[in-house]
């Protein structure tokens, strides 16, 4: 397939694949349950190091502090953006299916780790939020995404070989 073709289906996924995430009746449905889900968990794991810890709805509450999560925080997005990559590029369809899924995995993981840190600062220190939340954690996300996707070109390679 053409370079040209593939950068084309790499548009058509991600744009595709990031508007299903603005459908009302999904962000109502699955995409609320999957906020909410990462909140308890979120809450769940930082009460095991401290007592002032609850999550409401898509809130999680450190002390007095809280951090919405929404769907910019559910690493969604970003799976998209990295699966949609490892879905074009000329792989075996196993290999292609599998990166998918590891992209997913890894920015939900990375994602989580995020919201967890955001919650603890933000009790903290609002400016240190703010940089770390507009700054580091998307510069970070970009790198480990970029490292993902390397080491799965290379091992997609050998497989092929």
């Amino acid at each position: 397939m053409a370079l040209a073709l593939r950068a084309l289906l790499y548009l058509a996924l991600v744009v595709g694949l990031s508007n299903l995430l603005l459908v009302d009746a999904l962000d109502r449905t699955v995409l609320a349950h999957v906020r909410r889900g990462i909140a308890y968990l979120a809450a769940a794991l930082l009460s095991l190091f401290r007592p002032d810890v609850r999550a409401v709805g898509e809130r999680v509450f450190v002390g007095t502090s809280a951090v919405e999560i929404v769907n910019g925080c559910t690493g969604l997005d970003v799976g998209i953006f990295l699966a949609s990559a490892m879905l074009v590029f000329p792989a075996p369809w196993r290999a292609r299916l599998r990166g998918a899924a590891l992209a997913f995995a890894i920015a939900f993981t990375v994602n989580f780790l995020r919201v967890l840190t955001l919650c603890v600062l933000n009790e903290g220190s609002q400016p240190t939020f703010e940089v770390v939340h507009v700054y580091v954690w998307p510069a970070f996300i970009s790198l480990v995404c970029l490292a993902t996707l390397l080491v799965w070109i290379r091992s997609a390679q050998r497989e092929n070989a």
